[in-house]
């Protein structure tokens, strides 16, 4: 039996269990796995929600054979849900996946491919999805790339980058920071505590379909870094934002760490899979969400001048009421890289 072949009597099994196949039955697939292309027939004027990532060894996760051999079901796992936060944080309910995987002869053995095969159905379970094709192919280290679907109702707005308005409050979820300090600190006490936060994403997705029906005017999942992607929502909404570092949700046990490296891990660390979004001021944000997930403002959007507006807008950041800058950089030591995203590059 060759991997191919391995692959797919692995992936048949798992999928055929009654709680993933019941899920393809109530999303209308009328042909899923096994033809050229899948079929699927979608609610009366709901509109579909698409998008795609690659997850790429030594990039995305850690180049070593070792954890990536350890780490299977959470690499299958993390696969879908980074794609599902993306379908959250345009305030859709996901749907389905296909993907396509790049797999090296070193993985092609059907103990690595069970437990990977089982952290992406497992997911998938979770999320209410269903697996609906893919293709597989031969590399010299792994690749997965998935496409995620979802559907938007006939009567909710989609959510885009480009809606912030001055005068709207920033709202995050969550607690921001914890999966990078896992990544860069994975032997601690701390970092082990917080290893699922790095390796099994929560996606939002209660949270960002709530927050489009309540009105929110931009909003975006947390993969780069907090201040990367307000980033992108100022640049496409052409405003400027403040962000009040001591308002920025801390869990537990990144709390203990000292104050310039937990700010530098919560503004810049990435892998969060937070949502970031802004409502007007006189719309507060939902309390019950179905995922009793806490959500926090901290900051404002304000206005930039023309001039300005067509630059790299960038958050500004406060500290306790006062600004922080190059010149003035505390609470950090020095003025830090909020470059965001660099996880296992060299």
């Amino acid at each position: 039996m060759n991997e191919f072949e391995l692959i797919e009597r692995i992936f048949a099994q798992i999928q055929a269990a009654p709680s993933l196949s019941s899920t393809a039955e109530a999303h209308n697939i009328e042909k899923g796995i096994g033809d050229d292309a899948a079929v699927m027939s979608l609610p009366a004027g709901a509109h579909l929600v698409s998008c795609i990532d690659t997850l790429v060894q030594g990039r995305h996760f850690s180049a070593d054979w070792n954890d990536v051999n350890e780490l299977a079901f959470q690499i299958g796992y993390k696969a879908v849900a980074v794609n599902v936060s993306d379908i959250a944080a345009m305030g859709a309910t996901p749907h389905s996946i296909l993907l396509a995987l790049a797999l090296p002869e070193h993985l092609a053995n059907e103990q690595w491919l069970t437990e990977f095969a089982k952290g992406l159905f497992h997911a998938c379970q979770l999320f209410g999805i269903t697996l609906i094709g893919g293709d597989t192919t031969r590399s010299d280290r792994l690749v997965l790339s998935v496409s995620a679907q979802g559907l938007l109702a006939a009567n909710i707005p989609a959510v885009y980058r480009s809606g912030a308005q001055v005068g709207d409050k920033i709202y995050v979820s969550g607690s921001l920071g914890d999966a990078a300090y896992a990544l860069q600190h994975p032997n601690t006490a701390i970092g082990i505590e917080l290893a699922h936060r790095l390796h099994m994403p929560t996606p939002r997705i209660a949270l960002g379909a709530a927050v489009a029906t309540i009105g929110a005017t931009s909003m975006i999942d947390i993969s780069d870094g907090l201040y990367q992607d307000l980033g992108h929502i100022c640049e496409q909404s052409a405003v400027g934002m403040r962000i009040h570092l001591e308002h920025l949700p801390t869990s537990k046990a990144l709390s203990s760490v000292g104050l310039s490296e937990r700010l530098l891990c919560q503004l810049a660390g990435g892998d969060d899979y937070e949502l970031a979004f802004t409502l007007p001021a006189h719309i507060e944000p939902p309390i019950d969400n179905n995922s009793d997930t806490p959500v926090t403002c901290i900051g404002e959007v304000i206005a930039v001048n023309k001039a300005d507006a067509a630059k790299n807008v960038r958050p500004e950041i406060f500290y306790q009421g006062q600004p922080v800058t190059p010149t003035h950089p505390a609470p950090f030591p020095t003025w830090p890289n909020l470059t965001g995203y660099q996880h296992f590059a060299g």
